[in-house]
């Protein structure tokens, strides 16, 4: 059962890491192909990934890095607090809270870890907390959150308004690309009962993304919420204490 568990660990954490980097290349693609297309038409575009996110933070690297820690680690505690009212609730409604998704991925990690410790902790860190969570950024923050936000802006600047009404229009554009990314985003893990807490920590990386204009912040407060889990099924695997 260890061996088979190990296994499809091995394989889960090659599939997710394959998933990422061809995630990575659509979304890099993707936008470059749309600045080809501008730029055949006359418009001004740079194929610089700026455009994405990947620029410095406006309260500069440091800043950014420790602002992305503390949203990271805020969202990490309410979730802690969100899981088990979720789970309550949908308990109480008939639901299944059993995890089909996670829960059966982080125990062959777990298997993984005691079997091969230092490729398999080599291999969380890297794919489940920093790849994984750098990725994720770039699609569900720099690609849609950001191009559902340019919208708005584009099409209230249009509108012909300005003053405190093209600021409620912007604020209200925000409010909604925030959410329609941010449902996307719990949505697509598969496991009802962290879907709040998800969508929060989505809110929050938005809000983020959007304070520092860069994307560096929301990657490591993404980091630092996935390290948990990872740190969890680390020391739960080497026999310091069980999940």
């Amino acid at each position: 059962m260890a061996v088979a568990g190990i296994s499809e660990a091995r394989e889960a954490i090659l599939s997710v890491a394959t998933f990422n980097a061809t995630l990575f290349l659509a979304t890099v693609g993707f936008f470059w192909a749309g600045v080809f297309v501008l730029r055949s038409v006359g418009r001004p575009a740079s194929y610089s990934l700026s455009a994405l996110g990947f620029r410095r933070p406006r309260m500069g690297v440091f800043g950014g890095f420790g602002l992305g820690f503390l949203v990271g680690l805020g969202s990490l505690v309410l979730s802690m607090a969100l899981n088990p009212a979720t789970a309550l609730v949908l308990e109480s409604l008939g639901y299944s809270t059993e995890s089909t998704v996670q829960q059966p991925f982080m125990q062959n990690l777990e298997e993984w870890v005691a079997g091969s410790p230092v490729v398999a902790t080599v291999a969380i860190l890297g794919v489940v907390v920093i790849f994984g969570s750098a990725v994720e950024e770039l699609v569900f923050r720099g690609a849609i959150f950001n191009g559902l936000h340019a919208i708005g802006k584009a099409f209230s600047s249009r509108l012909g308004i300005s003053g405190p009404p093209l600021k409620t229009v912007r604020r209200m554009w925000f409010i909604l690309a925030t959410l329609l990314s941010s449902v996307f985003f719990a949505l697509l893990h598969f496991e009802p009962v962290i879907l709040p807490a998800l969508v929060v920590l989505a809110v929050a990386l938005c809000w983020l993304f959007e304070k520092t204009g860069s994307l560096i912040p929301p990657i490591v407060a993404h980091a630092t919420f996935n390290s948990f889990a990872a740190i969890v099924i680390i020391l739960s695997g080497l026999g310091i204490f069980e999940i």
